[in-house]
């Protein structure tokens, strides 16, 4: 059974003895075991019954994502474990003996890690100091073939549906739903939560005419050690070649430009990075990105990249359409304020998870969200929130929204803002405690000393999740 799992920095573990013994005529250590599943530990991270131990597959292969430096790997069964030190394109054999006859030949495949990105000199030059706004072709393209799936066809926050565009979309490549690659990526997309794995790593392609190349600048996206999209490229290829996607890409064009002027212009995105760059001073990027395509609907994600001497955030999100059949309460500015919220949710993250990773806060998160129920709504999408980093940054999150309204919407309009937020987070989300949590930020944002930047107040922050964490 082949198992991909994801690497970890941990110190290294005591070395494990074991014996050699003859196997399917080699020489190959051997282990035991009762039961046909054991546990990998990386490092010190263990997953219990992450491996099926299968005698049919000779040999089975872990493969294992690893530094320049060796990595220490164990499996462990009912009965034993062994361990070796996983070096980069190593191969590692061993048998693992069930129940005294089956002997399942495993192999451990240590594959070295290769860089999410490469900035060259030229590329540094040319975006430093720069934010660009884009659909990309080929990114666009992963989102038609989302809107063709049996799943993004369902009523789920998938794809954006009430616009003329998503017609458009559908009445020029609904005959190619058929297609192979459509339907292994709805597999996909139903079997595992891959679909912001697949679309961000779309943008490490791009096409040039008819043909997929790969990006010169990025080998992926998410935090992934793998293309999550890669093999999904040569079916992709077939799709836009049959339906003639370039046409169509070519002839919304001008819609496109439309879509990019407004999210550039109006929204407030300079301000977005100078309120970021101003309350979290000791993170730095040279390069932004907002990366969009008008079929995303409620799902959004970010990234941020440090290589070779430059640092690049990136927010992958939907565009902010106003529903024209909702009477709006609001004034134009304050509308405006509003629209730019969920992008600077996704910004957010390249600040405050670095601020969060921090020595002199990591541990006290983590103990001050231990008992996760107290914070997150275990029957809402606050669930998902699964650890205390992601759980506490999440609140931190949308309490900078309402932070941003403080500063920059309409006087008058900002209570309903806050409001409406802190609503949303509580009763449609399941953050059972952000409202509390708000109403203690806000006003410690707004009296905070002269001088002092939202990331001076994370010692009072933390403060407030162990005081109320019990």
């Amino acid at each position: 059974m082949l198992l991909q799992l994801p690497f970890k920095q941990f110190a290294t573990a005591t070395f494990l003895l074991f014996t050699f013994v003859p196997a399917l005529g080699q020489q190959l250590p051997v282990i035991k075991a009762n039961t046909p599943k054991a546990k990998i530990r990386i490092g010190t991270h263990i997953q219990e019954g992450s491996w099926g131990i299968d005698a049919s597959v000779k040999p089975d292969i872990l493969d294992v994502y690893v530094p320049a430096a060796n990595i220490p790997v164990t499996f462990i069964t009912d009965q034993d474990s062994i361990q070796f030190q996983v070096k980069p394109n190593s191969f590692q054999e061993f048998v693992i003996l069930v129940n005294g006859k089956d002997s399942a030949r495993t192999a451990i495949k240590g594959i070295p890690i290769v860089p999410r990105a490469h900035y060259s000199e030229e590329y540094k030059k040319s975006h430093s100091g720069k934010t660009s706004v884009e659909i990309p072709a080929f990114y666009e393209l992963i989102n038609i073939v989302f809107a063709l799936t049996a799943e993004g066809r369902k009523d789920n926050g998938l794809i954006m549906k009430n616009t003329p565009y998503y017609t458009d979309v559908m009445q020029w490549f609904d005959k190619f739903s058929d297609e192979p690659v459509v339907k292994s990526i709805n597999a996909e997309l139903s079997e595992s939560d891959a679909y912001s794995a697949l679309k961000m790593d779309a943008y490490s392609f791009g096409l040039e005419g008819n043909k997929v190349v790969k990006s010169p600048v990025y080998d992926r996206i998410g935090f992934s050690n793998s293309n999550n999209l890669q093999h999904q490229v040569a079916g992709l290829q077939d799709f836009l070649v049959k339906s003639n996607f370039p046409e169509f890409f070519a002839k919304h064009q001008p819609y496109y430009n439309e879509l990019i002027v407004t999210y550039r212009d109006s929204i407030g995105v300079p301000e977005m990075q100078k309120w970021l760059n101003t309350n979290f001073p000791s993170t730095r990027y040279e390069s932004f990105k907002i990366i969009f395509s008008p079929l995303v609907a409620g799902n959004q994600s970010a990234t941020w990249f440090n290589y070779d001497g430059f640092k690049e955030a990136q927010a992958h999100v939907n565009f902010p359409f106003r529903n024209r059949k909702v009477p709006h309460i609001l004034s134009n500015e304050a509308q405006l304020v509003a629209a730019g919220s969920i992008l600077f949710t996704e910004l957010n993250h390249a600040f405050i998870n670095p601020e969060s990773e921090k020595p002199e806060y990591v541990t006290r998160i983590q103990k001050a969200f231990t008992d996760l129920s107290i914070w997150n709504d275990p029957d809402k999408p606050a669930k998902y929130y699964e650890s205390p980093s992601e759980s506490f940054n999440e609140y931190m999150n949308w309490a900078l929204v309402c932070l941003r309204y403080a500063d920059y919407a309409p006087k008058s309009e900002q209570q309903r803002l806050v409001s409406d937020t802190e609503k949303m987070l509580v009763e449609m989300r399941g953050f059972r405690k952000f409202a509390a949590f708000d109403q203690f930020l806000v006003p410690l944002y707004k009296n905070r000393k002269k001088g002092q930047v939202l990331a001076d107040l994370y010692p009072q922050i933390v403060a407030w999740f162990e005081k109320n964490g019990k």
